[in-house]
């Protein structure tokens, strides 16, 4: 493969991780308190094969999956659990339903 070529699919999956960005539901990021008055709808997984060597992007990549999951189930906050790394990155969280 040449740098061109590279270059090209390294910008092209970036665009669709950028354009799912802009179109994924908002999740709100929270803690047990802010829950305590919600609807616990499910619990979510992600998981993301960066593994240990790019932690922080892993965890994202990680937690946009869960997101997605989430949103399938009408969620507005997520509470998280401690992400697990190898080759593999994992975490997971609660999906619940705030509001009306």
């Amino acid at each position: 493969m040449n740098m061109s070529t590279i270059a090209f699919a390294t910008a092209a999956a970036m665009s669709c991780v950028a354009q799912a960005a802009h179109t994924a539901p908002k999740i709100v990021d929270a803690d047990e308190t802010a829950v305590a008055h919600c609807t616990f709808l499910r619990d979510v997984n992600g998981r993301s094969v960066f593994g240990e060597r790019l932690k922080g992007p892993a965890v994202e990549k990680a937690k946009e999956s869960a997101r997605a999951d989430a949103a399938k189930t009408g969620a507005t906050h997520i509470v998280w659990g401690k992400p697990e790394s190898s080759d593999i990155t994992t975490i997971a969280g609660k999906a619940y339903r705030c509001g009306g």
